[in-house]
């Protein structure tokens, strides 16, 4: 339990504080097991009572020697029925009384308005810059108590409560935290976490059941490795500075890394990465992690690099989708000219088949009039090859063969991305993935391009490992279940 003297000193203030650990360096100072807010709080209050006492009670004197409120009551008992009873030292009695009265009303009064002169005030206790190294802390409530900068070197810390503690800049070297409870304490790069001791944490602190919750690590039989609870200190608080970028109606990749990489050159003094993709029912979170240095505001800077990627991902949809739409209606030109050309065609085979047909003439020209059983074979043989190598002909326009590169780039692109986070993910997953990260208009353009050709044109655009994969996520797109 907390040493009441080492109490009372604290009371006196940080300066005084201070001035008495070090002219007294050895003390093992004790503050255990108390809630340091109320403690220093009661304190100051009856600090406050010794010192306006006197100057209440002088007031009260004052008042009553310059008024006649004794001498009124005095009279009014005389002639009142109710008091009959005549008592010598009434004066002193009535004296004492009305003295009394005042004085504890004036000091209820004031008491309603000493907060703010006191160093409790509504739940705060201000200790910047304070010398706690090696205080035994350990249980204490330190809930509401402002430590920024403070020297908390080698303090005992085990237990203790910490939530909403104030420690941006202290110093918290070879602590021990193990078994603290630090929810929504205050800390930055500034705090140091360097060489702590610390078995296990609790992350939040359960008002009804009046106890630490949310242990870290889950298992009550495990404990962090050596500097392990410090390095996750770090991620958690290297979390607080990326932005997340949510797409609620798919995203299109294409859009994305190029307004990923503008915003990178607007902003390269923040080294700005991709942390981590996540996806959350319909919604796709796509994580940056952005480098800002201390003493910056933070939320300015973190607002203007997510509206800058809004504006030039907006702008490349707009553009790409502009673009997309070229490529179909010059798609659907093309088609109809083929229609055309086809029904003309058509109309020259009905020409030609009114004509007679010289069969003899045909096979002369072509096989020298040599009409033995070998070279008619040869003839139907060579029909048949020739009609079987133009079925599987791939014959590209220069758009066609584009808009399949790009297609098949940004196929792998989402297979190897998917890979990486999922290592042993099978083809089911990786064809899921696709379907799921691909938009409408890569489909569109997808299907588009392969108009007219064979399964096999999309073989020369993507390598060999993914062929398969690629196949049955085309091939869903042209023929969906």
């Amino acid at each position: 339990m907390a040493n009441k003297i080492h109490l009372n000193k604290l009371a006196e203030g940080v300066t005084a504080w201070n001035d008495w650990r070090a002219t007294n360096p050895n003390i093992d100072v004790d503050l255990s097991g108390v809630y340091l807010v109320y403690e220093i709080s009661i304190r100051n209050q009856k600090k406050a009572w010794r010192l306006l006492a006197p100057f209440i009670s002088l007031l009260v004197t004052l008042f009553l020697v310059h008024t006649n409120v004794t001498e009124h009551l005095i009279y009014v008992f005389e002639n009142n029925p109710l008091f009959k009873v005549n008592f010598s030292w009434e004066e002193l009695v009535l004296y004492t009384i009305i003295r009394l009265s005042l004085f504890f009303i004036i000091m209820f009064t004031l008491f309603t308005s000493l907060e703010l002169m006191l160093n409790y005030s509504k739940g705060k206790l201000n200790l910047i810059n304070i010398d706690m190294n090696k205080v035994n802390l350990c249980e204490t409530d330190l809930k509401g108590v402002d430590f920024r900068y403070a020297d908390l070197r080698y303090a005992d810390l085990r237990n203790a409560n910490l939530s909403y503690l104030e420690a941006i800049g202290a110093d918290f070297d070879y602590a021990n935290f193990t078994g603290a409870c630090i929810e929504s304490w205050n800390i930055d790069s500034s705090t140091n976490l360097n060489n702590v001791k610390c078995d296990y944490i609790y992350y939040q602190f359960n008002y009804e059941l009046n106890k630490f919750d949310q242990r870290r690590p889950i298992d009550i039989n495990s404990i962090f490795a050596p500097n392990e609870f410090t390095e996750r200190i770090k991620v958690i608080e290297k979390a607080l500075e990326t932005i997340d970028l949510t797409f609620t109606d798919g995203i299109d990749w294409k859009a994305f890394f190029k307004s990923f990489n503008e915003l990178r050159q607007q902003y390269p003094e923040h080294n700005i990465g991709i942390q981590g993709i996540e996806r959350k029912s319909n919604t796709l979170i796509v994580r940056l992690d952005v480098n800002i240095e201390s003493g910056i505001n933070t939320d300015v800077i973190k607002g203007a690099i997510e509206t800058g990627f809004k504006e030039f991902y907006e702008t490349n949809v707009n553009f790409l989708e502009a673009q997309y739409r070229r490529e179909l209606q010059a798609k659907d030109e093309e088609i109809t000219f083929h229609r055309q050309q086809s029904t003309n065609i058509l109309e020259i085979v009905k020409l030609q088949a009114a004509r007679p047909i010289n069969v003899e003439r045909i096979m002369s020209d072509t096989y020298n009039n040599n009409f033995h059983k070998p070279n008619i074979s040869n003839f139907a043989n060579k029909m048949e090859d020739n009609a079987r190598q133009q079925a599987n002909q791939n014959i590209y326009t220069s758009e066609q063969k584009q808009t399949l590169a790009d297609v098949s780039t940004e196929i792998q692109q989402l297979i190897k991305q998917f890979e990486q986070n999922n290592p042993t993910a099978n083809e089911s997953e990786k064809i899921a993935y696709v379907n799921d990260e691909t938009t409408p208009s890569l489909k569109r353009r997808a299907i588009g391009a392969l108009q007219g050709l064979s399964e096999t044109a999309i073989e020369e655009f993507f390598d060999n490992s993914y062929i398969n994969i690629a196949k049955a996520i085309i091939k869903g797109w042209i023929k969906p279940d």
